[in-house]
């Protein structure tokens, strides 16, 4: 996001189409996030990594709505401003992303994440819904550098793909007018 103000990456990330497609999910269901928390950490284990997350990138902020061993204020607080937040590049991209040293990555300079948490390296795979709209990601997160295969890859999708089932579902049983 060096390159991008935080106007511009609010008019991206606040697409009317978008919000509305997040907006049909009641994300602050505790039984959802239970089930999403499962996800995450499977994929963490599976990928013998410190932290994953299930995320929702909203216009100004990144909600993580399914997590597992994810580092202080980040865990607690359940979130990161979008300009901060890694999955704002994968949800953008609306491909996988990945860093393997985000200490030594100049597109990542100056990253208070890098920072203030032990992450040095991330992937991420996109959660796209059934209306083509990138939501958020799913993805993992890592304290030591890292370099990510297509196989790791092939886990994040297969998360994420189980996530917006999840999602899919959840919004069914729960409002099944959406």
């Amino acid at each position: 996001m060096n390159t991008m103000t935080r106007t511009e990456l609010f008019d991206l990330l606040g697409k009317p189409a978008r919000m509305q497609q997040i907006a049909r999910y009641d994300l602050f269901d505790p039984a959802l996030q239970t089930r999403l928390d499962a996800v995450a950490a499977r994929t963490a284990s599976l990928l013998q990594t410190p932290a994953s997350m299930v995320t929702v990138v909203l216009d100004s902020s990144q909600f993580i709505i399914g997590q597992h061993g994810v580092p202080g204020w980040m865990g607690e607080a359940q979130g990161t401003p979008a300009e901060w937040a890694l999955c704002t590049h994968t949800v953008l991209a609306g491909e996988p992303y990945c860093i393997t040293d985000g200490t030594a990555d100049p597109a990542h300079a100056g990253n208070p994440l890098f920072a203030t948490a032990p992450i040095r390296s991330y992937a991420g795979v996109p959660l796209r819904d059934d209306s083509g709209q990138v939501l958020g990601a799913h993805c993992v997160l890592d304290a030591n550098p890292r370099t990510f295969t297509e196989d790791d890859l092939t886990v994040l999708t297969a998360g994420a793909a189980e996530t917006l089932r999840i999602l899919a579902d959840h919004r069914t049983a729960t409002n099944p007018a959406v």
